[in-house]
């Protein structure tokens, strides 16, 4: 009986273990603002782990992003980004489309190769992205247009241009001028 019970006890605490671990997933759409005045609804997918990050646990650091974007001068078909970076900026400029990322912690920033300025660029070239220089990045999309928290509360499925704006989010004053705007002399 005993052998039972610690069996039991055993695999109890193994699955418990095993669902802790899972990841988890968080999608919503929000607006974006482009330079040329649109706004489009972008879909947002984050592979959420939990974490320690100095004194307080996180639920949800995203260590990976998908972008779902509709541009039919682009492509026929929905344009997806993935990668394990915080999408800023998603914008237009001279017939390009650009994405700008950061980095969510400092294990995607070795893993990208920790470049100065800490931000990431890519263009979309035919049928895929391609990453690019920082200085290949024009000035004109510099401000960040996309959530720059991150992720949402939970309960947030689609985020309007208007609530993304507001205090609560990209309006919150105690963010870092590097966060709102790219900073070619900002260094991680």
């Amino acid at each position: 009986m005993k052998y039972i019970l610690l069996i039991g006890i055993l695999l109890i605490t193994g699955c418990t273990s095993i669902l802790a671990k899972q990841d988890k997933f968080r999608e919503w759409q929000e607006e974006v603002q482009l330079n040329d005045g649109r706004v489009i609804v972008v879909t947002q997918k984050k592979r959420c782990e939990g974490a320690y990050t100095g004194n307080e646990y996180v639920q949800c650091i995203a260590r990976e992003a998908w972008l779902t974007i509709n541009l039919p001068e682009f492509s026929d078909k929905p344009i997806v980004w993935h990668e394990k970076l915080k999408p800023t900026v998603l914008n237009i400029h001279n017939k390009v489309l650009y994405i700008v990322a950061r980095f969510p912690t400092e294990r995607e920033f070795k893993f990208y190769g920790e470049p100065q300025p800490p931000y990431i660029g890519y263009i979309w070239k035919g049928d895929s992205w391609q990453r690019i220089p920082f200085v290949d990045i024009p000035e004109e999309i510099y401000n960040t247009n996309m959530l720059i928290e991150g992720i949402p509360p939970e309960e947030v499925r689609y985020l309007s241009l208007e609530k993304k704006n507001s205090k609560k989010f990209n309006g919150n004053n105690t963010y870092p001028k590097y966060i709102k705007k790219i900073d070619p002399a900002h260094r991680w």
